[in-house]
């Protein structure tokens, strides 16, 4: 047994199926290891084409299975290269187990290849601010408590990545074989909320007739007794970007995204007039979450805070109220009533003739049922969250995708579906392009057979659309759609709104349907919308190979964009 079995067999023993990365010298025990896992129908290699790739399916894995996403790579450039995708997860509170490796500990400091350590180019300290705990594992006996020490920081109540450093020689190093421990030390994190903040909380809603909830992320698992206590009192609740997967949106009492490319309703449903107080759950006071921390909404003194996150709680000065502890106890005063309170109604989704949520002021409307001419970003949002099947699981890259995604898009969430899991991704805290391919291989690894569709844009596949092949080698079912307008489009539009110089943003014409093809990848070139209708969408995401569709979009439609442009320029 070496060091590398080990490992694997903590893994195992976590429930984890996958590690993602690419193979080089100083990580080849490791693959070994991998290698006879496999042999052993145990843990599974996937191969990225690139290692910020990896970081990103380890993502998008975690995402989707509520484990730790694993990936690993080389020594030198291989460790460089993970960073982008760490440094995503890290601003997300995705929890990530990254593995790098290092030249043996007696070529330190001689000028080996790919030399990563203290007095070569030092890969650890690169990773210091990016994730929760950091270290080099410079002898074997420190190997396991430090692995485990790092997946205690992965999975606190302030997730995300956690790095090993392991140097060649000790990876490889033999081992006496031995039984791992039962890990119940990482099982519960919950914080009790205290009495006192407790009973401060129910007595200021109890007295408020007037309440907005604000679902965050940090929702996840705790969603349906908060909708229950929404209904019940008939308060209106808005999520937002990241949370849009964890509701329908078609509840009568959701007025849709507030932030970042969201909906005007939303907006008014947080106004004084509407919201004497303002209940924000499980997310922090960002810009994305607060449309630029705009003082008219969330920031202000109405605020009562909830999270099971600190760090959610650490901008939250302004607050009535900031509680720290486990959603679902602050949630046990309210379920027994709720259990036996007759008076609860049942809900029904509400949508309007043309079958759009009744309830959210969505931006010209009329262009969400265009259906000639130029393919309308809009009705290519709406026509697909329309057709394909409830429980899809879909990704929107950095750009005009998750703009588009963001405000458009119309989550159809399945009654009983599981509540640890959202419908609905994107990778805005750092916000790389590229994030969703790879994102969205992962949550195919995990999401068993599930649809899984990703938007991106031609800029993002330029940058790593060789990530789809690995869908195709592993037949991870993945319906790839690239926005096609030639150019970097919210840069684009950006520039023009804020009267920027026009610059930078043109991309060559190119038929990524013929790119996907040359790959093995059944691809379709769409140019209107009739095209797009005239393909089986569900049937495409029920294969297990990728499929990938080349629209070419209306790059003259300005996505919305406002509140971006706000920060951006400074406007008030």
């Amino acid at each position: 047994m070496e060091n590398g079995d080990l490992i694997l067999s903590y893994l195992q023993r976590w429930g984890i199926e996958y590690v993602f990365g690419v193979l080089g010298g100083s990580i080849e025990p490791f693959y070994n290891a991998l290698a006879r896992s496999e042999r052993n129908h145990g843990i599974k290699a996937v191969v990225a084409r690139h290692e910020t790739g990896a970081a990103f399916m380890a993502d998008g894995y975690a995402r989707e299975t509520g484990k730790v996403g694993v990936c690993c790579a080389t020594a030198g450039p291989g460790a460089t290269n993970l960073l982008t995708g760490v440094a995503c997860a890290y601003a997300d509170d995705i929890p990530l187990l990254v593995i790098s490796a290092q030249t043996s500990i007696e070529k330190f400091g001689r000028g080996a290849l790919q030399d990563g350590s203290c007095t070569g180019v030092n890969t650890v300290e690169i990773f210091t601010h990016c994730t929760r705990f950091n270290t080099l594992v410079s002898h074997s006996a420190q190997l396991e408590p430090k692995l485990l020490q790092a997946m205690s920081y992965a999975i606190s109540n302030t997730p995300g990545p956690v790095h090993l450093s392991i140097p060649l020689d000790v990876m490889r190093t033999q081992i006496e074989e031995r039984q791992v421990s039962a890990m119940r030390a990482f099982i519960n994190h919950e914080v009790i909320p205290s009495q006192e903040a407790m009973q401060l909380v129910l007595k200021e809603l109890a007295m408020t007739s007037k309440v907005t909830v604000v679902i965050g992320e940090g929702a996840a698992g705790a969603i349906n007794a908060i909708l229950a206590l929404i209904e019940t009192r008939d308060w209106l609740f808005v999520t937002t970007p990241r949370a849009k997967g964890l509701v329908n949106s078609y509840h009568p009492l959701y007025r849709g995204v507030f932030g970042f490319a969201g909906h005007e309703s939303a907006k008014e449903a947080l106004l004084p007039s509407n919201a004497e107080r303002v209940v924000v759950i499980g997310t922090a006071l960002d810009e994305v979450s607060t449309s630029g921390w705009d003082s008219s909404t969330i920031m202000s003194n109405r605020l009562i805070h909830l999270s099971n996150n600190p760090e959610h709680l650490s901008r939250s000065y302004m607050a009535k109220l900031c509680i720290l502890g486990s959603l679902e106890l602050m949630l046990k005063p309210f379920m027994d009533f709720l259990r036996t309170n007759s008076a609860r109604r049942k809900w029904f989704m509400q949508q309007d003739v043309y079958g759009l949520p009744v309830n959210l002021s969505i931006q010209e409307p009329q262009k969400c049922l265009e259906h000639t001419g130029k393919v309308k970003p809009q009705a290519l949002m709406t026509y697909m969250s329309d057709v394909c099947p409830d429980e899809t699981r879909a990704l929107f890259d950095s750009g005009n995708s998750f703009l588009w995604g963001i405000h458009y898009w119309n989550c159809r969430r399945p009654q009983g579906f599981d509540a640890n899991k959202s419908l609905f991704h994107i990778g805005i805290g750092f916000a790389s392009m590229g994030w969703a391919i790879g994102a969205a291989v992962g949550v195919a690894a995990g999401a068993k057979d599930q649809p899984v569709v990703c938007f991106t844009g031609d800029g993002s596949m330029l940058m790593s659309g060789q990530e789809i092949t690995v869908a195709a080698q592993h037949q991870f079912g993945v319906l790839f759609v690239v926005l096609n307008d030639s150019s970097l489009g919210m840069v684009r539009h950006g520039q023009k709104l804020s009267g920027g110089e026009s610059i930078g943003h043109q991309l060559p014409h190119i038929n990524f349907a013929l790119m996907a093809q040359a790959m093995g990848i059944e691809a379709y070139r769409i140019e209107n919308m009739d095209a797009l209708m005239a393909l089986d969408i569900p049937q495409l995401l029920a294969q297990n190979k990728p499929c990938l569709l080349d629209v070419v979009i209306d790059g003259d439609e300005v996505p919305p964009m406002g509140a971006r442009m706000k920060v951006l320029t400074g406007a008030a």
